[in-house]
């Protein structure tokens, strides 16, 4: 049975598609509310999963997307709108030191693995009424956390079950191809909220092609480990 604690949300992230340097947006809550999946993280338990927003000025005003966060330094705060600006993820965390492009990448490489096995798509967003929603979006955000070099103890009794079967899945030494990327994945960054995932469209004719390399690429690499 695991242990019943109290629990802290601190992660909100954000993703859609925007064609400026900003974009305005506030969080709404974690999908699932208290029926999300817990993590235990550096001795303590969180909420992980998808995390919900909603679009506060703009022509997609009142749209609502989910994504996940990148940063523990600071917290999530529900209802507030702010103006985020939109970076390379090897810039962020803002405030902090730059986490490089080699965490960047890893940080990519487990969105485009989630990608890959249809629990996402490349805008971060998922189907709410797919078998466990929930388990994966929470396994997704701790493979995350832990790529940037979080502590996470997916083993430990105050971590969900569910999370640990659907990390253990999405991490496979077998199957988890690191070289699989999201093309446009990039971050959001504003003060006094914490630093988020976010997608940045490319022309149509560009998603396109880049798409196909994407999908060649991936295939090599698979079957180069057979």
């Amino acid at each position: 049975m695991k242990n019943k604690i109290a629990f802290t949300i601190v992660c909100a992230a954000m993703a859609g598609t925007a064609a400026a340097d900003t974009v305005d947006a506030k969080y709404t809550g974690i999908a699932g509310g208290g029926s999300a999946m817990h993590l235990s993280v550096s001795g303590s338990t969180y909420y992980a999963g998808h995390m919900k927003h909603t679009i506060t000025s703009g022509a997609r005003q009142g749209e609502s997307f989910s994504s996940f966060c990148i940063d523990f330094a600071e917290t999530a705060h529900s209802g507030v709108s702010k103006t985020y600006d939109i970076i390379d993820i090897a810039d962020a965390p803002m405030p902090g030191t730059p986490y490089g492009q080699t965490i960047a990448d890893q940080i990519n490489a487990v969105v485009a693995n989630a990608v890959q096995l249809g629990w996402i798509d490349n805008k971060l967003q998922a189907d709410a009424n797919q078998t466990d929603y929930l388990a994966k979006m929470g396994a997704i955000q701790a493979a995350i956390w832990e790529a940037f070099g979080s502590d996470i103890n997916v083993g430990h009794n105050a971590t969900s079950n569910a999370l640990e079967t659907y990390y253990n899945t999405l991490t496979d030494a077998n199957t988890f191809d690191g070289q699989l990327r999201v093309n446009g994945l990039r971050a959001m960054v504003a003060d006094g909220q914490q630093d988020m995932l976010y997608v940045v469209p490319l022309p149509p004719a560009a998603f396109a092609g880049l798409g196909l390399l994407g999908s060649i690429a991936g295939v090599r690499t698979i079957r180069r480990r057979k």
